[in-house]
């Protein structure tokens, strides 16, 4: 079977495209319009993690990690483009805490994008909050909404 050079332009550019979209519908654009990360990330980590970030399900592809002054969020190298590491300060930060079918989660909400929440799995939201020297009882805010 040929090799299709069409399929050599075409594909990076869709996922490139696809990648920028993600970044605009989850929200991630306007976290990182806040909380940009350039530097270097000195903190426990945990990578291939998933996440729902506003409306987009990003699965297996995030490090997270936490430290004494803030969370990390950093893409898989193929995101990068379009989505920076970002570093959210720990005074920024409030979480809410919800039960689905089946398992329960934390939403973590942030004072710089406060209509973005970042949805993880309980066991590895307290594992963040553990690592960065808080308490899930300390960071929990009264939910107004459900969702």
């Amino acid at each position: 079977m040929p090799f299709y050079w069409e399929f050599a332009v075409l594909f990076p550019l869709a996922w490139v495209g696809m990648a920028f979209l993600f970044a605009a519908i989850s929200g991630w654009r306007t976290l990182a319009g806040a909380y940009r990360f350039d530097g270097q990330f000195d903190g426990e980590t945990w990578g291939h993690k998933s996440a729902r970030i506003g409306a987009t399900n990003y699965n297996r592809c995030l490090t997270f990690g936490a430290a004494t002054d803030g969370l990390y969020i950093g893409p898989s190298w193929f995101f990068r483009l379009a989505h920076p590491p970002l570093f959210i300060p720990w005074s920024d930060v409030s979480v809410t805490q919800g039960k689905g079918w089946i398992f329960r989660y934390l939403d973590f909400h942030f004072g710089q994008a406060p209509k973005i929440r970042v949805r993880v799995s309980e066991r590895l939201g307290t594992s963040l909050l553990s690592a960065g020297g808080r308490s899930l009882s300390g960071m929990l805010r009264v939910s107004s909404d459900a969702a």
